[in-house]
């Protein structure tokens, strides 16, 4: 049992480890595939007045679509140069914003443009200014077999605690699933995509309607990346840091809030969600019972935390907690399932019914 505790806890390492040097970062390539920008917007006038200035000089055309904000998200992303889309009616039942703004997003694109590529990308992320290029040059790196293109930008902590309720999120997908190893090798699959940025072939995108068939889901990208396993569509998942950063949250209870959301659909169940968060109690104190290799195990702990805040260039110190980071993921998910179960997932000004 001590063994293999102390194996699973090297197993984590590792994995994050083998993200660290193997995920593929992009080069710069100025010729290449073409791309278009679709963003979502509800009430993101203060983030598009930032965002969009930096890619119009990247030479992509940018679609907005303006999610029935109540500020003047619309105006600032015409004047910044966006082609901005309002929706002809409410939302409609059975979807969620997002998923109905990517949506309408794609049609848009799909009628007026003839780029290759549709880049998906949330409000607060933030380019460089060879963002573009590099996408471009991720597209060549992966090639032709590859119809999804998805990463990991740099995130910027918040304020004070806020890196401590985040932390479990990177270390629960950097540290279990292998990207590194299935991009190098073409083998296996990830089953994931970053809903903060994911770019598709425009002709699978258009084959699939990825986002209508998941209009009800809140966590849309793990439900898409699990569809693109299923159809034998290959993702490539790379480190974005160097073009690309966002800060998701600014304080501790918008982190917790924010992750309350969505987490329920990890399992996606009530059985299965108590299960994730059992797994959290487990992975948060398991490394008590490893007797005399307590320093080892909890060194190991340690180490993946460390590799997965270098991989997405963030603060490092949550680290030095691990078990307390693992325990804040269980109260996240349960708070989550909570909230599903009462009818009470709430976003963006809109509840989310079960």
């Amino acid at each position: 049992m001590t063994y293999a505790l102390l194996g699973l806890y090297g197993l984590f390492a590792l994995v994050a480890l083998l993200n660290l040097t193997l995920m593929r970062r992009p080069g710069r390539r100025k010729e290449g595939d073409s791309f278009c920008v679709l963003i979502p917007a509800r009430n993101e006038a203060e983030n598009l007045k930032e965002l969009i200035p930096l890619l119009k000089p990247q030479g992509v055309k940018i679609y907005v679509f303006d999610d029935e904000s109540e500020d003047n998200t619309a105006e600032v992303a015409r004047e910044a140069g966006a082609i901005v889309i309002r929706p002809r009616e409410p939302l409609p039942q059975g979807w969620t914003g997002k998923n109905r703004a990517c949506h309408e997003l794609a049609k848009a694109a799909a009628e007026d443009s003839d780029a290759r590529w549709y880049l998906f990308l949330d409000a607060d992320t933030r380019p460089a200014p060879d963002f573009i290029d590099g996408m471009r040059d991720l597209a060549a790196q992966a090639g032709g077999r590859c119809g999804v293109l998805t990463g990991f930008p740099q995130i910027k902590p918040g304020k004070g605690i806020e890196p401590l309720f985040l932390a479990w999120v990177g270390w629960v997908i950097l540290a279990t699933n292998p990207f590194g190893v299935v991009s190098r090798t073409r083998m296996g699959h990830n089953r994931f995509t970053n809903g903060q940025v994911h770019a598709w072939k425009s002709e699978i995108y258009t084959r699939l309607w990825p986002n209508e068939r998941v209009k009800d889901r809140v966590m849309e990208d793990v439900t898409m990346g699990r569809m693109l396993a299923k159809e034998r569509i290959q993702v490539e998942t790379a480190n974005l840091t160097q073009i690309l950063s966002v800060r998701m949250y600014q304080t501790w209870q918008e982190t917790l809030d924010g992750m309350s959301k969505n987490s329920f659909e990890i399992a996606n169940s009530v059985p299965g969600s108590l299960i994730v968060a059992l797994l959290f109690v487990f992975f948060a104190l398991g490394w008590l019972l490893t007797g005399a290799l307590i320093p080892w195990t909890l060194g190991l702990f340690t180490l993946g935390g460390f590799a997965v805040a270098l991989n997405v260039r963030t603060v490092w110190w949550p680290a030095l907690f691990m078990p307390l980071v693992c325990l804040i993921g269980a109260f996240t998910v349960l708070r989550s399932t909570y909230w599903r179960v009462t009818g009470q997932t709430r976003w963006k000004g809109r509840t989310y019914q079960n």
